[in-house]
């Protein structure tokens, strides 16, 4: 079965870029390889110098969960991100606040919080911009045997009763750990581009890489070559690496 190994981005400077996520979730760097890596309480990210198309629509991106989501925007500004935009989504009772912003070079992620389960910031999704969530989400939670992560008692009803249309809950998936473990994976109905290189993508390993590739491709994965590792694509395109 697949384990998430590591987030990986393209990058223009590896180290300013792994500098830059270091600081922004309380990790520590270091470099082999031609690879800098930052490690710390939660996935590790890689950076490296490889080809990434320009795009401002990512179709992969992080979402950081914050104590304090005003105080890590100030903080990730005086490290050299950028500002998009703070929006509020409100329906009924809930409310949820998040900071769009820009890393260094350019890929977007988000500040959200308050999130009082953690006193430091992690990565709580990753997010996929998606045409079918549910069906993306589908193939992701069989690839990782990770389960549908389901609303609590009672939301469903909440958000009926507050005018949501019912349709709109095919616009959202989520998958995540059985364990509790995050990140979790979020799929979002948004279309974005569909870059040649794209600036984010996702390693895996697993213990009999054949085998595991034969697998993927069942469910739905395409195969775009073996190296060392196998590089294949999900049923939307977003490629992804296992070794």
């Amino acid at each position: 079965m697949l384990q998430l190994s590591r987030i990986t981005f393209a990058a223009e400077d590896p180290r300013r870029l792994a500098e830059f996520w270091a600081t922004l979730l309380g990790y520590d760097t270091d470099e082999t390889d031609h690879q800098v890596f930052a490690r710390g309480e939660g996935p590790a990210l890689c950076f490296k110098a490889m080809p990434k198309s320009p795009t401002i629509e990512v179709p992969i991106h992080l979402d950081i969960n914050v104590p304090d989501r005003e105080a890590e925007v100030r903080r990730a500004l005086e490290h050299g991100a950028r500002l998009v935009t703070t929006r509020t989504e409100e329906i009924g009772k809930h409310a949820e606040t998040f900071t769009i912003m820009r890393d260094p070079e350019g890929n977007g992620f988000c500040i959200q919080g308050p999130d009082p389960r953690n006193p430091r910031p992690y990565v709580g999704n990753v997010t996929f911009s998606s045409a079918e969530p549910r069906k993306l989400g589908a193939f992701w939670s069989n690839a990782l045997d990770w389960p549908e992560q389901g609303a609590p008692d009672g939301f469903l009803d909440m958000l009926l009763a507050a005018g949501l249309d019912r349709a709109e809950f095919e616009a959202y998936y989520a998958t995540m750990n059985a364990d509790g473990t995050r990140p979790r994976f979020l799929f979002q109905r948004r279309e974005k581009s569909r870059p040649a290189h794209y600036p984010v993508h996702l390693d895996f390993r697993a213990d009999g890489q054949d085998a595991e590739v034969d697998r993927l491709i069942g469910l739905g994965a395409s195969l775009v070559e073996r190296k060392r590792w196998a590089v294949l694509r999900d049923p939307e395109g977003n490629p992804f690496c296992v070794e």
